[in-house]
C-alpha cells in the first residue's frame, strides 16, 4: 500500500530566491579570520570501519576511533581549537564552545559527548566547526545515551552528527553541510532542529553529503521544522520512527529523492515547500496537508 495523505493537490511552484544566499562563504571567511592561536585536543586514532544502514543507499560512514583524550571537568573553548583525534566529553561534564570560536578537526577528529556540549554562537559571532584543511572531512560529532548537544548560531561543515540511542540534539539558527557520508544520523533519540539548514543554498555550490538526514530506530522523538533540507543525494532516509514532526520545511535540489521511506514509518510533512512532489513508499505514511506555494523564509546563522 502506498499512502500519501494530501490536503491539497500538488503543483511545482516557482522557486523564490533563498534569503540566505552566499551566507556560507561569509561564514567560512569569518571562521578563517579568527586569531591563529590554537590549542590541540585529541590524539590520532584510526577511525572505525564504515557503518551499515538499514536500507539500500545508506552511507553512515566511519565512527570515532578508540581511545583518545577525555574532558573530565567542565570547560570552555574560545578563540581557536584543533581536534586531531577522538575527544570525549565525559558523563556529568559540560563543554561550552563560546561565540566566535573556530574548532578545526583533523581527518580523524571527532567529539563524543557523554555529558553535554553547548555550542553557543550568537548573531554575528558564529561558532565554526570545520576541517583543518579546506575541502577535507572529519569524523564528526556523536552524542551518547544520557548526553546532549545544544547548538545555536553555528556552522558545521566537513563532518556530520550522530545521535545514538538515548542521546539528545537541539539545533537552531545553524548551517550544516559537506559530510563525506550521511550528515544527521539518528539511531534512536530526541532531536529538535529549527530555523536551520542541512545542505547548501542551491545557488551556493555543490554539497558532498550523501543524505541530509537518516532516521532509524523505533523510539525516536524527532522534530525538524522551519528549515532547509537540500542539495544532497537524499533529503531524508526515513527508515525508522512514527508521527515525526517535519512541518514547514523547504525541500529542494536533492538529486535522487526528497524522502526515501521504509515500511511502517510515518511523518507529518505538512506546510512544506517541495520542488518535487514527495511520495511515500509501500507501507509508509506521509501526511501532506497545505503544501506551501512558495519557498518559506528561514532564519540562518551568521551576520544578519
Amino acid at each position: 500500500m502506498i499512502s500519501l495523505i494530501k490536503g491539497a493537490s500538488w503543483r511545482a511552484p516557482a522557486a523564490h530566491p533563498l534569503l540566505y544566499s552566499a551566507v556560507m562563504n561569509k561564514l567560512l571567511a569569518l571562521g578563517l579570520s579568527l586569531p591563529l592561536v590554537a590549542c590541540v585536543i585529541g590524539s590520532e586514532a584510526d577511525p572505525a570501519g564504515p557503518g551499515t544502514g538499514s536500507g539500500s543507499g545508506s552511507d553512515l560512514g566511519p565512527g570515532p576511533g578508540p581511545g583518545g583524550d577525555h574532558i573530565t571537568a567542565s570547560t570552555t573553548w574560545t578563540s581557536m581549537m584543533n581536534v586531531t583525534g577522538t575527544t570525549t566529553v565525559d558523563a556529568g561534564v559540560k563543554l561550552t564552545i563560546a561565540a566566535g570560536t573556530t574548532v578545526k578537526f583533523g581527518p580523524s577528529g571527532a567529539l563524543v559527548v557523554n555529558g553535554s556540549l553547548d555550542v553557543m554562537g550568537i548573531k554575528g559571532q558564529v561558532v565554526s566547526l570545520l576541517p583543518a584543511a579546506t575541502g577535507d572531512h572529519f569524523i564528526g560529532t556523536a552524542v551518547s545515551a544520557g548526553g546532549s548537544i545544544t547548538m545555536s548560531y553555528a556552522v558545521q561543515t566537513g563532518g556530520g552528527i550522530t545521535v545514538n540511542p538515548g542521546g539528545k540534539l537541539t539545533v537552531t539558527n545553524s548551517q550544516m553541510s559537506h559530510s563525506s557520508h550521511d550528515f544527521l544520523v539518528v539511531q534512536d533519540g530526541i532531536v529538535d532542529i529549527s530555523l536551520s539548514s542541512i545542505g547548501m543554498d542551491p545557488d551556493g555550490g555543490a554539497d558532498t553529503t550523501h543524505c541530509d538526514m537518516h532516521f532509524g530506530g523505533s523510539g525516536s522523538t524527532i522534530k525538524v521544522t522551519h528549515s532547509n533540507i537540500s542539495t544532497s543525494t537524499y533529503g531524508l532516509m526515513l527508515y525508522g520512527g512514527n508521527q515525526l514532526d517535519l512541518t514547514f520545511n523547504n525541500w529542494s535540489n536533492n538529486s535522487f529523492t526528497q524522502i526515501d521511506t521504509q515500511p511502517g514509518v510515518s511523518a507529518d510533512i505538512s506546510n512544506g515547500w517541495f520542488d518535487k512532489a514527495p511520495a511515500a513508499g509501500t507501507g509508509a505514511t506521509l501526511t501532506y496537508n497545505n503544501p506551501a506555494p512558495n519557498r518559506l523564509p528561514v532564519a540562518m546563522a551568521g551576520p544578519q
